[in-house]
């Protein structure tokens, strides 16, 4: 805590401290003067007039633990000299001494706790002797001996119970911020670790595709290879559609090892040149294998060329976590479209899906970690939440609409790159 905040909190509870002690000094330095006990009633004043002067240095905010140890220590000089003139020991009063401790809890440096905890101990046990030994004395007249004895108690009652309220209050909240602090931590974490496990697809994904790559040129070489064969042999046209649809097979397997490649790339830049149409489009083809026996996916893309800065592999991640939730949603003959604008600077990514929809309860806590309405162990509930993130890093939002049995629509605004 800095030391602005410090001093605000240590000073509201100062002011109710001297609250505390403007009113208990008055009240009893009055009930004595009505008994007609100068002995208490002069020094009570007197501490009144002290606590007026810590008071208004308080406002001041400079030297409040010291203003504070001289409030205690004022605080117990009166109650000893009241326990002095009211019966010593058996007087009851002596329990007035629990105060200075209690409050003291409330209160930095927490040594001072200790400090006051001894001092209150040391001044009741030396009140054992000084009653025994007739040095203390009884001022308080027969007749007001009850209603001093429920005023003592009621003033300890009430000083223990506000500050006990206090301090219990002080631990709800500390434990309240204790287990925020420990679901941030959870949340952090479990983010750490699916990041990693992003990561960690990234890097198999590079693998795999490398490893692919590689018996795809042999292919394509020997195809390019058979072609040559057959045109030197003349080899009839039904052969040559054979290898057409050989070769389309290889082209959309090269396509689906370069969406790969996008979605594999691990770099923390945020100043690529992304083009939006190019990402969308490796989306859709590495999602084309789910949707094609639930649907279709219709592409309305402007003419014109948009592009963001960013970082292409997280966009790419962004787009592909909203499309997959889409494709998920869709049970059967649905339709997915994604559509694309460029409007004052800004790029618009439209995706709409006709599956079922999310309820006005659960629109306000997708981009909550953890939370999703999918069976166990079909989602963490992160997905959603890393692509807010992701959009946020890019300076863009995300807008959502959506109508149970009817479908969802997220809107993703990005600022474009100027042309």
């Amino acid at each position: 805590m800095n030391r602005k905040k410090l001093v605000e909190k240590q000073q509201s509870f100062y002011l109710l401290l001297m609250i505390s002690a403007f009113g208990s000094t008055l009240f009893f330095g009055t009930y004595y003067l009505l008994a007609d006990i100068p002995s208490i009633y002069i020094p009570t004043y007197i501490s009144f007039a002290i606590f007026c002067i810590y008071g208004a240095l308080s406002f001041f905010s400079k030297g409040l633990v010291t203003l504070f140890r001289l409030s205690i220590i004022t605080a117990s000089l009166a109650f000893y000299n009241q326990v002095w003139y009211t019966g010593g020991i058996s007087s009851p009063a002596v329990f007035e001494f629990v105060i200075p401790p209690l409050l003291a809890f409330f209160y930095r440096p927490v040594r001072d706790r200790y400090i006051f905890m001894g001092v209150s101990f040391l001044a009741i046990i030396s009140f054992w002797p000084l009653s025994v030994n007739g040095y203390t004395k009884d001022l308080i007249p027969a007749n007001m001996e009850f209603s001093h004895s429920l005023f003592c108690t009621v003033f300890v009652f009430t000083i223990v119970a506000i500050f006990s309220f206090l301090f219990r209050s002080a631990l709800v909240v500390k434990n309240e911020k204790l287990g925020n602090s420990m679901k941030q931590l959870r949340e952090t974490t479990q983010k750490l670790v699916e990041s990693e496990k992003m990561a960690s697809l990234g890097v198999l994904s590079a693998g795999v595709t490398h490893e692919i790559n590689n018996p795809l040129n042999f292919i394509k070489g020997g195809v390019e290879g058979l072609e040559i064969e057959m045109q030197k042999n003349k080899v009839n046209g039904l052969s040559f559609e054979y290898m057409d649809a050989i070769k389309e097979g290889l082209q959309r397997t090269a396509i689906i090892v370069n969406s790969l490649n996008h979605f594999s790339r691990q770099t923390d830049t945020m100043n690529e040149s992304c083009d939006v149409h190019s990402i969308l489009e490796n989306c859709l083809v590495m999602i084309q294998p789910m949707i094609k026996y639930k649907g279709l996916v219709v592409k309305e893309f402007t003419k014109d060329c948009i592009k963001v800065q960013g970082n292409e592999g997280k966009l790419h991640q962004a787009f592909l976590n909203i499309i997959s939730n889409a494709e998920q949603a869709i049970q059967a003959d649905g339709e997915i479209v994604v559509q694309t604008r460029k409007d004052e600077g800004l790029v618009r990514v439209q995706i709409s899906d006709t599956g079922m929809g999310i309820s006005m309860e659960n629109i306000n806590k997708i981009r909550d970690p953890f939370f999703t309405t999918k069976p166990v162990g079909k989602g963490t509930g992160l997905g959603l939440a890393i692509t807010y993130k992701i959009i946020e890093e890019h300076k863009g939002y995300i807008q959502v609409m959506s109508e149970i049995g009817k479908g969802t629509t997220f809107t993703i605004t990005l600022p474009s790159i100027k042309s």
